[in-house]
């Protein structure tokens, strides 16, 4: 039996939704592993009959959060490159978007991302294996590739693909995991998501080997 029940009428569709809804609020309160069926069903205003008529278990729940989390990034990603002619923006520019947009992202999800996250590293430790989510807007990601001529990196492959490993991970621990930062959850960033995109822009290029302007070193 499938874990995971496709709804066939519009008001099992409405009831899916709400499901979901509730448990990305609660996720935006406590980790995945102490909400119950029964909060989320109160939250969504629904029975536990028709959390189990769409769901074998929690895990599918989570399981369908990820792969509406990897759908939803890739749209936002989609509509980005709709918004203008990102092939001949400067190189500055579409580096900040690339940046900007994996902000934006995981702000977006940060409950599901940071449960799928949660459950990624337990696993590892029991030797087991669990999927996670890396969200990175792939179409940004090869037009950056792409102008190899413009990076000053004596290896420009090697450069994009290591710097934009480190900018992912930059922005997983600042949105996923702010406690792990200095200072700890009680002590307030001093750097808003603002100056954040724009500092690791900057220095995203100066790995790259770009000084703003679009010039090389």
């Amino acid at each position: 039996m499938d874990r995971v029940r496709a709804p066939r009428q519009k008001r099992s569709e409405a009831t899916l939704t709400r499901l979901v809804e509730a448990t990305r609020r609660l996720l935006a309160e406590k980790p995945f592993d102490d909400i119950t069926i029964n909060e989320i069903v109160v939250e969504a205003e629904a029975s536990v009959g028709a959390f189990y008529a769409r769901f074998g278990d929690k895990e599918a729940l989570l399981e369908h959060l990820k792969e509406a989390v990897a759908r939803e990034a890739a749209d936002d990603t989609e509509r980005t490159l709709a918004s203008r002619d990102w092939e001949s923006a400067p190189l500055e520019i579409l580096a900040r978007e690339y940046v900007h947009g994996l902000v934006r992202q995981h702000r977006a999800h940060t409950g599901t991302l940071r449960a799928l996250a949660s459950r990624k590293l337990s696993a590892r430790t029991a030797g087991d294996r669990a999927d996670s989510v890396v969200i990175q807007p792939t179409l940004l990601a090869d037009l950056i590739r792409r102008r190899r001529s413009e990076i000053g990196h004596p290896n420009p492959d090697v450069a994009v693909h290591l710097g934009l490993s480190m900018v992912t991970s930059a922005v997983r621990d600042r949105v996923l995991f702010p406690e792990l930062s200095a200072g700890g959850p009680a002590a307030p960033s001093p750097v808003t998501d603002a100056v954040f995109i724009e500092e690791l822009t900057r220095a995203f290029l100066g790995f790259l080997g770009v000084r703003p302007g679009g010039r090389t070193r």
